[in-house]
């Protein structure tokens, strides 16, 4: 593994999962609309940025990622309406601009001894970000999107508004969990054994149907079941991928 974009654009993308998803709270969010707030995700995504990247010399990253990251969330933050949509396309916006910094950065760099953390570590570097952002990816990152996928289902299945928020906080750490299993079955070359945790849930919340309304959370659950499975397997795969890529 030689090529400078890629020990960039994996970095980077680390840092701006980690500012986005660990570093955000959910409360963080919710207080979206205050400059403190707003202040210090910037200020966390630029800092981790410079510091994951690790060409000390190299203003351009942090000035880029500042100014880039202020505009794309000023924008969403002037859009009311919330939907996986919009969530996507702010996703693919930030994106776009690692990787064109990244291409940026090659012109403007011809060697690696410049990689601060790549010169010190080598590829283990870069598979342990890849690693980290798999996590993210298949716990908060994959729960948001299942989130606004099932959404409309919620207000059908669920009646009180606590039982509402027990039932959701309760379904997503068993998202993060089996998810979380999925990617060390893949990482460990055992992909076929998920197949058996599939069967053994499905087995199991069908053994819960008791009543028509059992037999419809029942359903409600086994479509969150496939979306988390679906997009679990899928990181999974892309996941050990990119890392035979990077041996």
């Amino acid at each position: 593994m030689s090529s400078i974009p890629i020990q960039v654009i994996i970095p980077l993308l680390t840092a701006h999962f980690l500012a986005d998803f660990i570093f955000q709270t959910d409360e963080d969010v919710k207080r979206k609309h205050s400059t403190l707030v707003f202040g210090k995700h910037i200020l966390i995504v630029t800092i981790l940025s410079y510091l994951l990247v690790g060409i000390w010399f190299c203003i351009t990253i942090p000035l880029v990622i500042l100014v880039s990251h202020t505009l794309i969330d000023l924008l969403k933050k002037t859009i009311k309406k919330d939907s996986l949509t919009i969530f996507l396309v702010d996703q693919a916006a930030h994106y776009l601009v690692i990787i064109g910094l990244s291409i940026y950065l090659e012109s403007e760099l011809r060697e690696t001894t410049n990689l601060f953390w790549f010169n010190m570590w080598g590829s283990v570097y870069v598979k342990t970000m890849v690693i980290i952002i798999a996590l993210i990816l298949v716990t908060k990152f994959s729960s948001i999107i299942i989130s606004y996928i099932i959404k409309p289902f919620q207000t059908k299945i669920f009646k009180s508004e606590n039982n509402n928020k027990d039932e959701i906080k309760t379904g997503r750490l068993i998202g993060y969990l089996e998810r979380i299993i999925i990617l060390v079955l893949f990482l460990a070359d055992l992909p076929a054994v998920v197949g058996f945790l599939i069967t053994a849930k499905s087995i199991l919340r069908y053994s819960e149907i008791k009543s028509e309304q059992d037999k419809v959370m029942v359903e409600y659950v086994l479509i969150g079941t496939l979306l988390s499975f679906t997009i679990g397997i899928s990181i999974a795969f892309v996941t050990t991928k990119v890392i035979l890529f990077l041996n």
